[in-house]
């Protein structure tokens, strides 16, 4: 997927070659500061035309290139500050800054974020209040094998709440360890839950959903240090990759 990446840019572009790491990172961050809610269209222009140097640029300087090491440094909670993942926006409203991939060290992580449907003009159906909104998760199991990252999707948990009631970063985590506390068993045993319960959600949304609950991911972390992840990632093999910044949160 990295070959994919550094393919696709001009490598004649020679002043990312003398710039610090430090300043590709702040050049990548200042190119995506607000664009996060742009149209989906908008942001594959973006990383077409501006930001795939930088990811090229810092693959090649990854300080964990190891996916075993990457499995330790990964622990905790991260931030999508950027993302072109078409799930992102499969319910409308979602709070950026209160979007979460939380990695737990037993081989699972949850992408939880909170939803305040009317911020972007979409209303769900089933959440037709104004002080409406919902909070999502979608858990996953992780392994390595033959130095790949190994996904599947385990569960999805919706609640409806008050669209004005945030979700902080102890929230989010409180949420996510009373789940696996309750059905962190039957997950490690890998019993079949079958379809997910999108009942809350309206039928765009729970379509939208399922289709993904159903994908087998592919994800490559193409870069991390401390406090920066780039990601590729596909739903399926055979798609065309995603890109993600995930910035620690703490």
């Amino acid at each position: 997927m990295l070959d994919r990446v550094t393919s696709s840019i001009d490598h004649g572009d020679d002043d990312l070659a003398w710039m610090s790491t430090a300043e590709l990172k702040a050049r990548l961050l200042a190119a995506v500061e607000g664009r996060h809610d742009a149209k989906q269209g908008d942001k594959l222009k973006l990383f077409d035309q501006e930001l795939a140097p930088l990811f090229a640029a810092l693959a090649r300087r990854n300080p964990t290139p190891r996916v075993e090491d990457q499995v330790v440094a990964v622990q905790g909670v991260w931030t999508p500050v950027w993302s072109t993942i078409p799930f992102h926006d499969a319910i409308p409203g979602r709070v950026f800054d209160q979007s979460y991939q939380i990695f737990r060290n037993d081989g699972f992580y949850a992408n939880i974020a909170h939803h305040a449907p009317g911020r972007n003009g979409g209303l769900l159906e089933r959440l037709r209040s104004v002080l409406a909104g919902c909070n999502l998760m979608i858990i996953q199991h992780y392994e390595i094998a033959d130095g790949r990252w190994l996904i599947e999707n385990i569960g999805i948990e919706v609640a409806v709440v008050r669209a004005d009631r945030g979700l902080d970063i102890p929230a989010a985590e409180a949420w996510f360890a009373d789940v696996m506390a309750r059905k962190g068993r039957r997950y490690q045993e890998a019993a079949d839950f079958g379809a997910p319960d999108l009942s809350q959600l309206d039928a765009a949304a729970a379509k939208k959903l399922g289709k993904t609950f159903k994908a087998k991911p592919v994800m490559e972390n193409i870069y991390m240090d401390a406090d920066l992840r780039l990601i590729t990632s596909r739903r399926e093999a055979n798609q065309r990759p995603s890109y993600t910044i995930g910035v620690r949160r703490m």
